[in-house]
């Protein structure tokens, strides 16, 4: 599954969600495809917004708790490998191996959380069940256990803090704010890899400090398939997400 990314970020879109028409895009086609190959239940959310339509990826579970992973782009010239191509993989590969969780593909995260507002109103109506909080997954395509999360403070925030022992960094606008804005529990984690010399914003531990100049390929030609591993999303995947949603 992992190595999927490679095809994914082959796909390009016209743009932004303001690009979308009344068909998906290639890259919320893509998605389709593969949940499908992997016998995945899901529906396809179409709704219109703005003068444009959007297409929220829904595979609903069982469980009060919830993953989300924002599909659109901004830039459609290039791989968008790690915001957030890499997650969206991630994303599914956690609903295969956990099918009792709930796992939303949203879209217009990038023109200001269009996708997670309209995911909000649903889980606000109660068409998830109780949702205890959701985790949200942004450029996860590199890092493997070496990860910080977002300083959004309640249940999910000092649950993660009290398995692990990482970094707490204020983020930039992310799913998680409109969520967090409608009453709904959520906090964004984000692996980065460890520096090889020298410091950065972000200390994981006494000694190591984690690659944060990372997150500045995001929108630009920079963003390529080449600076992801699918072994670093395997590892954050399968050694981090899973004993926090276990």
């Amino acid at each position: 599954m992992y190595n999927k990314i490679y095809d994914f970020c082959k796909v390009r879109n016209e743009g932004n969600i303001f690009q979308n028409s009344d068909v998906p895009s290639p890259r919320v086609q893509f998605l389709i495809d593969l949940i499908h190959s992997e016998d995945i239940e899901y529906q396809l959310d179409k709704y219109e917004t703005s003068g444009t339509w959007g297409y929220n990826i829904i595979m609903k579970g069982s469980s009060d708790r919830m993953v989300v992973a924002h599909h659109d782009i901004v830039n459609p010239n290039i791989d968008n490998a790690n915001d957030n191509s890499a997650s969206c993989i991630n994303a599914i590969m956690i609903k295969k191996l956990m099918p009792h969780i709930n796992v939303v593909l949203v879209d217009g995260e990038e023109c200001g959380g269009i996708g997670s507002q309209r995911l909000s109103n649903q889980i606000l109506d109660n068409e998830f069940g109780n949702i205890d909080w959701v985790l949200n997954l942004e450029l996860t395509g590199r890092g493997g256990k070496h990860f910080f999360i977002g300083n959004y403070p309640g249940k999910l925030h000092e649950h993660i803090k009290s398995i692990f022992n990482c970094p707490v960094v204020n983020t930039p606008y992310n799913d998680s704010v409109t969520l967090r804005r409608n009453g709904i529990d959520s906090c964004v984690i984000n692996p980065l890899p460890p520096l090889k010399e020298g410091i950065s914003d972000v200390k994981w531990n006494s000694e190591t400090y984690l690659d944060y100049s990372m997150l500045w390929n995001c929108h630009s030609k920079s963003d390529t398939i080449d600076t992801i591993c699918p072994n670093d999303m395997k590892e954050f995947v399968e050694k981090i997400i899973l004993k926090i949603l276990d």
